[in-house]
């Protein structure tokens, strides 16, 4: 039963935006900060804020006088009490705060933080300590302190504690794609603001790619009056439709190197260093659409990609095109001063230097053993290049092909294997994988969110995830500098849409990055995520609310029947659900014994958040049987061996829930009843999804069998072909005489080849299924 009252969720009402009431004392788990500290000690008592409190730092030090000149402004702001900056040396130290030099710590993002009624003390090595010790008390305050304007809140006092912090890994990074779709300069500071709060201590800023070349490079203006800019868009997700649809509408932006300036100056003073990131060798389609001769065809027609994807057209290992790059990525070492500069190196085909005369001969000169060694052989030439210059490459793992280069750092975003295979050759890491890491996919309900890539990603499964693999020995671990959320925005068209997808989930990664991992724990993470949603509403971020939506999960249980619990990520919450016009307020997992539509919703002291669940579970006498199909090797598994059984059906916005078959091969589904029973109707769920050559089988057929050899046709239907442009779901359902069997055997006759002309599809087209039923 998930109760509902409880102190946490007093603060977190701070929803009617009304000001948290000052306490006089408080224990560690009533201590709202995210990420935790290392380590933090709850006393008695807490520090009142007054126009007597002064903020004292030696003036000697420009930044501590910087950060101290920044807190009084924002205390300002909010509160109208104006705290006195005072030299540290001679003053008085009641009812102050304190930056305090903290000598004998080697990590300079280490910190102390002491409060009592009197004083406020940070201790620290280096500026980016005291900054995250600010931001640590930052957190101890009224949530309206992140507030952009002067708050009704009257209390502001921090409780007594002792805390001693510092990170658990250097790296934690958070990335932003403009390629795709160019965010303004205001955004950025704002992204950069929020990754602050938690403590995030690099920007993955990802400026060029296939769509649109972002960042001014003088030398070569026309990266910028012809890169920048794209035709049209393509609307809907890229497998949405076929023919694709495209808006007709320009689509341009770019920084010129004052404003990218000026971005690497604001982070720098949030102790943020901005990664730039120039995709290479492949992804260039934008630059190579301003400069042609940077092709293996040279063919002045490639325009700047206006669909997502990969492209054919890639650099060509060309000295005239290393001297483009490098001259390039000199001017972007004038603008970035971060030790590390990201080149890219994924997805890179090899179809055009396999026919380019000058990649052969560069090969056979060279000894490369093939285009993969080509590959490795430009990241070599550009990593020589960026070392010369005092810098150091970051590549996506497929830098690894055809042998790493001496000092790149390996970004791992193709699971962990290349993370593992890196860590293990002595090359640093910083571990990305999609199924973690990458916030484009959705965290909540598909078919209520807005559109994305496809995937699931809730903030629990974020987490979860362990950045170390265990794979690796500890001599190996220390390879593993941190880890980094990709926020990838082909499908994100908007600031409102980016904050959407990167928040909360920041939040669940800074803790995974920041905390011990001997401390972490969910439930306490989840507790202190109801006063984070109040920061966010303060620092106007549009946050997903996902967190207050009802979940379920599905079992089948020992007597095959569906078993549906429901849960909501907010503790505290109640969940009220409705079943067969009746409502219930849910206490235990439901069992179902027949078909039901079941909508279900969280409330916290009658308040309802989050979205409304509505579905509809299947029961029917096939419900939580196993069952067997051919080809196995060649099957799409829907994620589970009941994913054909288990009451879901399928739906039109992701195919992670259906079950199919490829290479134009047909289907055939095997089911045990495990008794003699009685069935007059079957239904099957078919999907059409041209753009990804799903296409309805031609001919359904169904045999029954007592002794699981001996087959009788039961019923057969020819399936219309679908000519829809979008995606489309039909659920035929067929009657017969009613029949005795334990067997039941489903063949599905492939539709033939696709119809889209496109290297995607050579195999042939696809049959997806999902729920199968009978009665």
């Amino acid at each position: 039963m998930l109760k509902s009252s409880s102190v946490l969720l007093n603060r977190f009402f701070v929803l009617s935006l009304l000001c948290v009431s000052a306490i006089s004392s408080v224990s560690a788990t009533e201590i709202n900060i995210i990420p935790f500290p290392q380590q933090l000690v709850a006393h008695q008592g807490q520090f009142v804020f007054s126009s007597k409190t002064r903020i004292l730092c030696n003036h000697k030090q420009p930044e501590e006088v910087r950060l101290a000149q920044q807190f009084a402004a924002q205390l300002k702001l909010v509160s109208d009490l104006n705290l006195k900056i005072v030299d540290i040396i001679g003053a008085d130290t009641s009812q102050a705060i304190l930056f305090q030099k903290f000598e004998n710590v080697e990590n300079p993002e280490a910190y102390r933080l002491s409060i009592s009624d009197k004083t406020i003390r940070i201790e620290a090595s280096a500026g980016n300590g005291f900054f995250y010790g600010l931001q640590t008390l930052y957190q101890l305050l009224p949530s309206e302190i992140y507030a952009k304007k002067k708050t009704s809140c009257k209390n502001w006092s921090v409780p007594a504690v002792e805390i001693s912090d510092s990170p658990r890994f250097s790296y934690r990074g958070v990335h932003l794609d403009v390629a795709r779709h160019f965010f303004t300069v205001e955004f950025i500071k704002k992204y950069i603001d929020a990754l602050a709060i938690h403590k995030i201590n690099y920007f993955h800023w990802h400026l060029t790619d296939d769509q649109g070349w972002r960042i001014e490079i003088k030398q070569y203006p026309r990266l910028t009056e012809i890169g920048s800019k794209r035709d049209e868009t393509l609307i809907g997700h890229y497998y949405g439709n076929f023919p694709q649809q495209y808006d007709g509408k320009s689509y341009s932006g770019f920084y010129t190197q004052a404003q990218a300036r000026e971005i690497v100056s604001y982070a720098a003073q949030r102790f943020i260093t901005v990664i730039p990131e120039i995709e290479m060798p492949g992804h260039a389609q934008a630059a190579i659409a301003s400069y042609p001769y940077l092709s293996c065809t040279r063919d002045s027609t490639i325009k700047t990609a206006t669909r997502w994807g990969i492209f054919k057209e890639v650099f060509c290992p060309r000295d005239t095109t290393f001297q483009f790059l490098e001259n390039v990525l000199t001017e972007i070492l004038a603008i970035f001063p971060s030790k590390y500069i990201h080149i890219g190196g994924d997805e890179c085909p090899k179809d055009r230097w396999k026919t380019c005369a000058d990649c052969q001969a560069l090969i056979k000169r060279e000894g490369l053993k093939d285009e993969n060694e080509l590959q490795s052989y430009f990241i070599h030439r550009i990593e020589k290049f960026l070392n010369s210059k005092g810098r150091q490459i970051i590549g996506w793992d497929e830098i690894l092909d055809g042998g790493l280069a001496p000092n790149a750092t390996v970004m791992s975003w193709r699971g962990t294997s290349g993370g593992i295979a890196a860590a293990k050759a002595a090359h640093d890491v910083i571990m990305t994988p999609g199924a973690t890491c990458y916030f484009d996919r959705y965290q909540a309900n598909p078919a209520t969110e807005p559109l994305t890539i496809g995937g699931f990603l809730p903030l629990k499964a974020v987490y979860q995830y362990e950045p170390i693999p265990s794979e690796l020995t500890d001599a190996e671990a220390k390879h593993i500098l941190g880890a980094q959320a990709n926020v990838w925005t082909e499908y994100i068209q908007n600031p409102e849409n980016v904050e959407y997808m990167a928040f909360p989930r920041v939040s669940a990664l800074a803790e995974v990055l920041w905390s011990s991992k001997e401390t972490r724990n969910w439930d306490s993470f989840s507790k202190r995520m109801l006063t984070q949603f109040n920061r966010y509403r303060n620092l106007k971020i549009n946050s997903s609310n996902a967190f207050f939506d009802v979940q379920y999960q599905t079992k089948i249980t020992d007597e095959n029947k569906l078993q549906i619990t429901l849960s909501c990520d907010c503790p505290d919450a109640e969940i009220h659900y409705s079943i067969h016009g009746k409502t219930m307020h849910y206490t235990e997992p439901i069992t179902l014994s027949e078909t039901a539509d079941i909508t279900a919703i969280a409330s916290i002291h009658g308040k309802q958040y989050g979205k409304k669940l509505n579905k509809t579970f299947i029961i029917s006498k096939l419900t939580g049987l196993q069952y067997s199909q051919n080809l196995n090797n060649t099957w799409y598994d829907g994620g589970s061996k009941y994913a054909l059984t288990d009451g879901i059906q399928g739906n039109t916005v992701v195919t992670n829930q259906w079950v199919g078959i490829g290479s134009g091969r047909d289907a055939e589904i095997i089911i045990d009843l495990k008794d003699s029973t009685a069935i007059s109707r079957f239904s099957v769920g078919l999907l059409h999804a041209t753009a990804m050559c799903v296409v309805y089988p031609s001919f359904l057929k169904l045999y029954g069998s007592i002794n699981g050899t001996d087959y009788n046709l039961l019923c057969e239907s020819q399936i219309p072909i679908s000519n829809a442009s979008e995606w489309e779901i039909i659920r035929p359902e067929l009657t017969f005489t009613a029949t005795n069997v334990r067997f039941l055997k489903l063949q599905l006759q492939s539709g033939g080849n696709c119809t889209m002309d496109s290297p995607d599809f050579k195999e042939g087209s696809k049959i997806f299924m999902d729920e199968i039923s009978a009665w």
